[in-house]
């Protein structure tokens, strides 16, 4: 082998069809493999960090192969379980393999190629002419003389130039310079300062003698010694003579530590340590009632047919000692397990009661977490060793390590403090993590939306797509929900699921009582208190007087939907995109939640100059300085997307309510889901009708599981609680469903509907947009495609329409929706749609325009 002309075929980080091949250079063929990542030329310039995802003998025949750069990795990052996983996300969802390898790995395993400049060594700078230069580029030219090398960004910071490009072209065409791709490594493990005693002073004389002269010259620094001999008795910051030097700084001053280290009393060194800590926790796991072991012991016998389980349980039921008790017997297999949640804000409350029981084997990882950390949970699943940097980079790190002979002992006694994370706990990108072992796979809240993701490519469903990974795993899953997705409900019927019930709350005496509130009774009484009812408000007013807590909920964040002139009715839009301007009052703007764009909020009408301007409707904002008016000795909390974009803010939120720190939480649907709360007596829907009123055939599917969600944050200790649905429309089926809590009645409905219409379960959605900045080429474009996919699908093509927010970002949307039978072959069904893409780039080459399409959209 070491001798044979090997090729490679590597998955690059971009929006094409197919991998492509390069070839192995002879130096490289014994450290060649499947899974490392490897550093290739793809264009004329660029420089990309590409997977290797098989290796052969065959040369291409279309172009000539051009060779691999750099292995990066003395293992492999990816297993072949992941590219097998890889493959049929990409088939299944019509994604490129290179969007499913940005979605898959962590952006810190990706290296950046960014251009840099050097002095072109063939140029004879001695003959040239001293005006043959400007003053700025004699001021690069010195600057190279000096650092080497230069990027793009350090010219333009040097010379104080918004863009260097034209400049160094000049220099380019003069032949002063060349351009080069240089890749930088994101990764950089995290360093900690470690602070030890000097050797000589174990001497318990000498070290009595030095700490007597310190009290008499320096006190600041006896009390640093003093206080670092205390923490050294305690086991669980003592790490063989080391003290983390954060420790110390929590009762010293910085400076008597530096002190300290300059008269060699104390010796600092840096350790790569773990970034991923969390703090222990003393949550009270209960024990599994009579209906709870027997759900469980459901849930294991249909584990051994081989099927997904369904555990529909009702809210407050106990499902989650139910998982617990599973991931224990799949730890005694020594087998993993990954715990899929569909919103971060639930990592909080779970990751303390999954440690409270399992310790320090559970990890997370999530979007809100930085590159390193989510590099770190890669590498430590991985179980691989120490990965291979290239070789730039891997000197770097060695010269952050210790390179002292005699500190070799205690780095590895530190470094061996990271955990190994057997159970991962997290959103829908855990799927790609690198499992090598996976024996259960649990996905909390299976209904949810937020399982989906919609944009970028690829547009996968991570409940969906679960039950892919757990085949190639062999492994269980457990879906579980108190509303189960009509999807899940239908497959239990069909005999591919297993349905467990928990009927019954844990707490038996709890529950919840509903309140169906018609506003336009109490409007048209005077009955209103702001926005809310007079049931509601009173409601609210003796929980408050019992010191218990209340939830109120409004799935729209900012303080107004819109603003209007009440003297013409014009409404301020967007400029990029077809919808209203949101009022933010905390930052006084009008802001577009799709495309970030603002203003100030208008003094007067653009359209007919009066000042007499309205803000209409409510968002969780508004209904926050309402409540704070209603009750003012009330301590109020909100939590939205404004109010927890920091890393720990939902934490910070959940910790204040949980310990009674906020007496009424309002939220958009991050208070619907999962939270355990044990005081929360009221629970308010203050607008059910958003919900109900939207133009989709899961609308109302949907909004029976936000109800129903949130109503079950009420009620979960001794207390009964109590439940306020404020609707304009009381008499709703699907309001009616809710307050009499009929789940089966409302899931068999719906499926009749959707047998009836031919929608899923009993139909495979496909949407395909067509999107361009001009409206003219998207109808144009559309209505070609159209006629190109209708010999096929005929009946069972929908459009082509436009959206009900048809330009987001300058760019117009229309698309086209395509039902498909189940029956039919998944190859052939997108061998035909990509016939058809491919005649419409045909037909149309110079048009400029993008195609997505979304399988089984949400």
């Amino acid at each position: 082998m070491q001798n044979e002309t090997l090729f490679a075929d590597v998955i690059v980080p971009l929006g094409v069809p197919n991998k492509y091949t390069y070839r192995v250079p002879k130096e490289f063929n014994t450290s060649v493999q499947i899974g490392k990542r490897v550093l290739v030329q793809f264009g004329k310039t660029k420089i990309y960090t590409g997977i290797i995802y098989k290796i052969h003998t065959i040369a291409p025949t279309e172009y000539q192969a051009k060779y691999i750069d750099t292995i990066l990795d003395d293992n492999a990052i990816v297993n072949e379980k992941q590219l097998k996983f890889w493959d049929w996300i990409a088939f299944y969802y019509c994604a490129n393999p290179g969007d499913v390898m940005n979605a898959a790995l962590p952006s810190g395993l990706k290296l950046s190629s960014t251009s840099h400049i050097q002095l072109n060594p063939e140029f004879n700078f001695e003959e040239t002419e001293h005006n043959y230069f400007s003053e700025k580029e004699h001021l690069v030219i010195d600057t190279l003389l000096v650092k080497t090398n230069l990027s793009f960004d350090d010219v333009s910071q040097l010379l104080k130039l918004k863009s260097a490009q034209s400049f160094i072209n000049g220099l380019l065409k003069k032949k002063a310079i060349i351009v080069y791709e240089d890749v930088k490594d994101k990764y950089k493990p995290k360093l900690q300062s470690f602070i030890r005693l000097e050797e000589k002073y174990k001497n318990e004389n000498l070290l009595k003698e030095t700490l007597g002269q310190l009290e008499k010259k320096t006190f600041k620094q006896a009390e640093a010694l003093l206080y670092f001999l205390q923490l050294q008795k305690n086991k669980e910051n003592n790490l063989n003579g080391w003290i983390k030097r954060s420790e110390l700084l929590k009762k010293v001053e910085t400076t008597a530590i530096s002190a300290l280290v300059k008269k060699n009393i104390f010796t600092e060194e840096q350790f790569e340590v773990g970034r991923l800590l969390f703090e222990k926790s003393n949550s009270v796991i209960k024990a599994l009632s009579k209906q709870q072991q027997k759900a469980y012991e459901e849930t294991k016998a249909g584990f051994k047919e081989n099927k997904p389980v369904l555990l529909h349980g009702v809210t407050g039921s106990g499902k989650t000692e139910i998982y617990i008790q599973l991931i224990k017997d799949t730890l005694k297999e020594n087998k993993q397990v990954l715990f899929l949640i569909p919103e971060i804000a639930l990592t909080t409350q779970l990751i303390t009661r999954l440690r409270a029981v399992f310790g320090e084997i559970v990890g997370v990882y999530h979007s809100r977490f930085s590159e390193n950390e989510r590099v770190e949970i890669w590498n430590n699943i991985l179980l691989k060793g120490t990965q291979d940097k290239g070789h730039k980079t891997q000197d770097k790190l060695e010269n952050l390590k210790f390179n002292i002979q005699n500190l070799q002992e205690e780095k590895q006694e530190i470094s061996n403090q990271k955990n190994e994370y057997k159970i991962i706990l997290g959103a829908r990108s855990c799927l790609f993590l690198p499992f090598d072992n996976l024996g259960l796979i649990i996905v909390d809240e299976e209904h949810d939306n937020s399982f989906k993701q919609h944009d970028p490519s690829p547009r996968y469903h991570a409940r969906d797509s679960a039950l892919y990974l757990a085949t190639l795993h062999k492994s269980n899953v457990l879906l579980g929900s108190a509303t189960p997705s009509v999807e899940s409900y239908y497959n239990c019927e069909q005999a591919k699921y297993t349905l467990v019930e928990l009927n019954n709350q844990y707490v038996e005496s709890g529950g919840t009582s509903i309140d169906v509130c018609d506003i336009n009774f109490f409007e048209k009484s005077n009955q209103m208190k702001a926005c809310l009812t007079l049931p509601l408000f009173t409601a609210i007013e003796n929980a408050l007087i019992k010191k218990q807590q209340v939830i109120l909920f409004q799935n729209r964040r900012g303080f107004a939907p819109y603003t209007e002139c009440k003297q013409c009715g014009h409404v301020p839009h967007c400029v990029q995109c077809d919808v209203s301007l949101i009022y933010h009052k905390h930052s006084q703007k009008l802001i577009c939640h799709y495309c970030g764009y603002s203003i100030a909020p208008p003094k007067t009408c653009s359209a007919c100059g009066s000042n007499n301007l309205a803000y209409k409707g409510m968002g969780t904002e508004k209904i926050e300085e309402d409540i704070e008016v209603l009750f003012p000795k009330a301590k109020i909390a909100r939590m939205d997307l404004d109010s927890t974009r920091s890393k720990y803010a939902y934490k910070q939120i959940i910790d204040d309510f949980e310990t009674g720190n906020i007496d009424i939480l309002i939220g958009t649907q991050m208070v619907t889901k999962g939270l355990d709360f044990n005081n929360v007596s009221v629970v308010g829907v203050l607008n059910a009708d958003s919900l109900l009123n939207f133009p989709d055939f899961r609308s109302f599917e949907k909004a029976f599981q936000l109800i129903t969600q949130v109503k079950g944050r009420a009620g979960r200790s001794t207390d009964k609680g109590k439940v306020f649905i404020q609707t304009t429309q009381p008499q709703h089926h699907v309001i009616n469903y809710v307050s009499e809590n009929k789940i089966k009645n409302f899931l068999a409905d719906t499926l009749a509907e959707r047998k009836q219409y031919n929608y899923p379960p009993f139909s495979r959605l496909f949407e395909i947009n067509i999107i361009s900045k001009d409206v003219n080429e998207v109808n144009h474009l559309s209505q070609e495609l159209f006629q190109l996919l209708k010999p096929t699908f005929n009946e069972n093509l929908l459009g082509p329409e436009f959206p009900l927010i048809s330009r987001i970002k300058n760019q117009y949307y229309k698309r086209i929706l395509i039902k498909t039978s189940k029956k039919e072959t998944a190859l052939t069904l997108r061998k035909t749609i990509y016939s058809a893409l491919d005649d419409l780039q045909n037909n149309f080459k110079n048009w400029k325009y993008r195609v997505s399409i979304d399988v089984d959209p949400v």
